[in-house]
């Protein structure tokens, strides 16, 4: 086997590796709370030896934040493939919202894990998640009454997280629509038109 190829499988299993240690830390930590849960643990619910999880991360609050950075990933990613290139500022932000709500609401124990049980994950990664943002919403048509996209995503980041806080303390609460409901009515004047997303 060629160099180059054994460089690619290697890198292929790193990945598979760190994904398992992913998937069995966030089961910790449900399990446990960010607190009690242990390297050691995850390190056995991956099934590998536990100076291996060090080989990828540093400690359990690195595996915290890599929960939480792919956690941000896979609501982004939905983000990207719910947006239609035609959808104006509005409609995006108000994709991003219904997303944001069913993201926290599919799974009750790893919204409170994000959201309350373990350390904060600090302004750096947030600053970079509304970044990430902003590029979705820049991305849309022309507006009517231009916003920076950039203020926009802060607004989404915000409400985002408000509704998982609120979707943690009581899954069922209508607020949850009516605030989507309000963003709505607030931001439709950016496009022109009102927007065709579903609101109920």
């Amino acid at each position: 086997m060629s160099r180059p190829a054994r460089r690619i499988r290697g890198e292929e299993r790193r990945r598979r590796t760190e994904a398992k240690l992913l998937d069995a830390a966030l089961t910790v930590f449900r399990a446990r709370g960010y607190d009690s849960a242990t390297t050691g643990e995850m390190a056995r619910a991956a099934d590998v030896a536990a100076g291996t999880f060090y080989l990828h991360f540093r400690d359990k609050r690195a595996a915290y934040e890599a929960v939480a950075r792919r956690a941000a990933h896979d609501l982004l990613a939905q983000w990207r493939a719910a947006v239609r290139p035609e959808m104006g500022v509005s409609e995006r932000v108000l994709v991003g919202l219904r997303l944001a709500a069913e993201f926290w609401r599919a799974d009750l124990e790893r919204t409170r894990l994000l959201l309350e049980g373990g350390p904060s994950l600090g302004s750096e990664g947030h600053v970079r998640f509304v970044d990430e943002l902003a590029t979705v919403l820049a991305a849309a048509p022309r507006a009517r009454r231009p916003v920076p996209p950039r203020t926009l995503a802060l607004l989404v980041a915000g409400l985002g997280i408000e509704l998982g806080r609120l979707i943690a303390a009581r899954p069922g609460a209508p607020e949850t629509e009516e605030l989507i409901r309000l963003v709505r009515r607030s931001l439709t004047h950016l496009d022109g038109a009102p927007t065709r997303l579903r609101t109920a």
